[in-house]
């Protein structure tokens, strides 16, 4: 019975590893959070079709914010994105300083799938996600030396931004040009892959803007500063920062709204909007170009990314808003600080500095806003990893099939012994008993010379066949 024993273990063993299908859910939140408000969420359920191909479902998904015992401190449903999952935020309670855990829990085809992930909620976290987009060195925002031509008339500052943060090839941009003197015209020259759709810029409270279209993957430009009487003052050559494929986006409050408008090749469409403040993500939205409208933002400055879809980080547009505050210093040092808070990671802005010293007049703030905020957009944030249910459930099935294939080669092993060892027993009892017949028989013989009878080391054999079946059991490749 022994050998049909183990061939019973060995095939439930088997079928115990065989995997089943659990539905793909995943959910995308951020790694740390402050007690007290809130964090953006995204989930969506990954399904292959009939031809290998992926499509992205939007179950009803309910989050549920647990501490380590397991209790329930707050939840949210998420709705459906009119791209693509469902989205939503949750409010954290007040008076948290712990490792927390977000659950998001859905219904698909009749079964509850869950995924987990852990939130870290402390008053003073900071979050540390990588940002940056993915692009080579000949589409990076650059700025060359400036070259004065007439020393005594140059301007004081040359400073060119894109006020989007990246140009779109065939999209239109804008070149924020601060010059600082009201004297100075500002004349754009394409030097590659950049056609300019106007001539010579005459500066508004110290700032002229020139609209560009980039043709290419790459643009270059000389930005030429001019006197009073047209002659050429100084040169300064950029470099322009461009996304192939991305999407321009645009913030504004206006009458209480805010309004979110964005260009993207092949016309307008809906898209995914996510809300930052600071590094921190906060809101998760979707928009459509009939209705490009979101709540009302508390007092602060706000970052906002626009994607096409779940998983074009790299192509997002970015936009800053600065909602102003009645007990605040103003939209302008609300900015200024803002951007200055960033100087560890991205260096001191000069425009930063002359707005927190009072060197930018207040009829410039609108001027002043869209350049201050050019540079830091082009790099994107990071909303947080995505996790799939079925990482955890394989991860668990994995240590339960290590736990059945330990347990299976121990129970083999022990059926092995016991059989070696009854065999063993019954082949010392032979010898004793064919020893006990031969001297009953008178045989005086002298016995002869040892040697192994022909079934003597059975034992032996059955023992090594019953090892190897308890090795063959603790293979990954078979069971």
């Amino acid at each position: 019975m022994s050998p049909v024993l183990v061939a019973i273990i060995l095939a439930a063993l088997w079928v115990a590893g065989m995997r089943s299908e659990v539905p793909d859910l995943r959910l995308s939140a951020p790694l740390v959070a402050r007690p007290g408000t809130t964090i953006g969420l995204r989930a969506w359920q990954v399904e292959e079709g009939d031809g290998g191909y992926a499509s992205i479902a939007a179950p009803a998904v309910l989050v549920e914010l647990r501490n380590q015992g397991g209790m329930t401190l707050a939840e949210t449903h998420l709705e459906k994105s009119l791209v693509q999952g469902c989205e939503g935020h949750l409010d954290i309670p007040e008076g948290l300083d712990e490792a927390l855990s977000l659950v998001a829990l859905a219904k698909i085809d009749g079964r509850t799938v869950s995924v987990e992930r852990t939130l870290y909620v402390r008053d003073a976290i900071e979050s540390r996600l990588s940002k940056g987009r993915a692009v080579n060195a000949f589409q990076v925002y650059e700025m060359g030396p400036i070259r004065a031509v007439d020393s005594s008339r140059a301007p004081k500052v040359l400073d060119p931004r894109i006020e989007e943060g990246a140009c779109v090839p065939d999209l239109r941009c804008w070149l924020s040009v601060w010059v600082g003197d009201e004297k100075v015209r500002v004349r754009v020259r394409p030097l590659a892959g950049v056609r300019v759709e106007s001539s010579a810029a005459q500066p508004s409270n110290e700032f002229a803007r020139v609209p560009l279209v980039v043709v290419g993957n790459e643009g270059r430009i000389e930005i030429e500063a001019l006197g009073d009487n047209g002659a050429l003052v100084a040169t300064r050559e950029v470099r322009l920062p461009v996304v192939p494929g991305g999407i321009v986006a645009r913030a504004s409050v206006n009458d209480g709204h805010t309004r979110v408008d964005w260009e993207q090749l092949g016309g307008p469409k809906p898209v995914l909007l996510d809300v930052f403040e600071g590094r921190r993500w906060r809101y998760a939205f979707s928009l459509s170009p009939d209705d490009p409208y979101i709540p009302v933002l508390a007092p602060g400055v706000w970052r906002l990314q626009v994607r096409a879809d779940l998983f074009s980080d790299n192509t997002a547009g970015v936009s800053y808003l600065v909602v102003d505050d009645p007990d605040g210093p103003g939209r302008a040092r609300q900015a200024a600080d803002a951007v200055l808070h960033e100087a560890d990671r991205q260096g001191l802005d000069p425009l930063a500095m002359a707005i927190r010293d009072g060197a930018v007049p207040a009829a410039a703030v609108d001027d002043a806003l869209r350049a201050l905020f050019a540079v830091p957009s082009f790099d994107v944030i990071s909303i947080g990893p995505g996790v799939s249910a079925r990482v955890r459930v394989h991860v668990t099935r994995a240590r339960e099939q290590e736990g059945r294939r330990w347990a299976a080669a121990a129970v083999i092993l022990l059926i092995g012994l016991i059989v070696s060892m009854v065999l063993f027993r019954i082949e010392l009892l032979a010898e004793a008993r064919a020893r006990q017949v031969l001297d009953e028989l008178g045989d005086e013989s002298p016995p002869p010379r040892r040697h192994a009878p022909s079934g003597r080391g059975l034992w032996a054999l059955v023992l090594l066949v019953f090892v190897l079946m308890a090795v063959l059991a603790l293979s990954k490749r078979w069971f």
